[in-house]
């Protein structure tokens, strides 16, 4: 699960929202808690609220599932979270963020960022993420969630500019909604 030598950062972007406190951070925390992630995994909350790892803690504290016995797993957990104000346009604040990450992690660190934002962001944000924020050593990965556009040319736009900034190794998109659509037609599928 990874060598000492080299470490893993885990970027929520939109971590204010409601997709980070109700699905990101109680599935983080779990696969934290059953030891899928590697200990020297460091997360960062990004959004443009202005907040403290502690009012992220306490925002997702409704949606995390912990027992009496994951009591020290879950503060070690939340030990290794942090949190970064910034915008989605301003290229200053992502630079911010690549500093804090490079404090905390080893010279080797692999970083995977998570959009949790509205697709209206997408373009600045992956931007700046690829003129800020990429990894020196290691590898990076950007999770695209949410429509992958309102209709197809808006789709062929996104996907015209994320080619033009990453390889496709790099990018993972998630559509919620095509996934909720499949699952609804499951019955008339079958």
């Amino acid at each position: 699960m990874g060598s000492l030598s080299e470490s893993y950062a885990f970027v929520i972007l939109g971590a204010s929202g409601d997709l980070a406190k109700k699905k990101i951070y109680p599935t983080l925390w779990l696969l934290s808690r059953d030891n899928s992630i590697p200990k020297n995994t460091f997360f960062f909350g990004y959004a443009r609220s202005d907040m403290t790892v502690s009012q992220v803690r306490e925002k997702c504290s409704p949606y995390m599932k912990v027992s009496a016995e994951d009591e020290a797993s879950y503060e070690d957990f939340w030990r290794r979270n942090f949190y970064v104000r910034g915008s989605y346009d301003n290229k200053s604040d992502f630079e911010s963020l690549d500093e804090r990450i490079g404090k905390v992690g080893t010279p080797r660190t692999n970083r995977l960022f998570y959009l949790a934002l509205p697709p209206s962001v997408f373009e600045g944000v992956t931007s700046n993420l690829k003129g800020c924020c990429m990894a020196k050593e290691g590898w990076t990965r950007v999770i695209i969630e949410k429509p992958f556009g309102k209709d197809s040319e808006s789709s062929a736009r996104l996907s015209n500019h994320l080619a033009s900034l990453f390889h496709e190794d790099e990018l993972y998109r998630i559509d919620h909604y095509l996934g909720k659509e499949m699952v609804q037609n499951l019955m008339l599928v079958r």
